[in-house]
């Protein structure tokens, strides 16, 4: 995911995105917050070698993270509704140790 076109290809694919999916931020943004598509109540997503995820472009790389902890929030705060069970969504980030620090010092900021 080394460039916007990459990111968008790994999550259409991984995801099994819908054909409507817009190939653009927002579009990203509104799906991460639907996955009706997907027959699950809780989602693990887990994005390996994140520190190297559109290291090039710092602007986009802010706008894919600020997306996945904006879904997060978003299922986070979904009502409890009678009879069914809260679904959940999280995202990891795997690095090598030797920059987990400064990937979480760029997650904080």
């Amino acid at each position: 995911m080394c460039d916007t076109d990459g990111v968008f290809t790994q999550f259409y694919e991984a995801l099994r995105l819908p054909d409507y999916f817009g190939w653009n931020w927002p579009a990203l943004r509104d799906c991460l917050r639907d996955l009706h598509w997907i027959d699950a109540k809780h989602f693990l997503l887990t994005i390996d070698d994140a520190d190297a995820v559109l290291s090039e472009s710092p602007e986009e790389r802010e706008i894919l993270f600020r997306a996945l902890n904006d879904a997060a929030k978003h299922w986070a705060v979904q009502p409890d509704l009678p009879g069914q069970e809260k679904a959940s969504f999280n995202a990891v980030l795997l690095c090598p140790p030797d920059v987990e620090e400064e990937l979480r010092r760029e997650l904080r900021a």
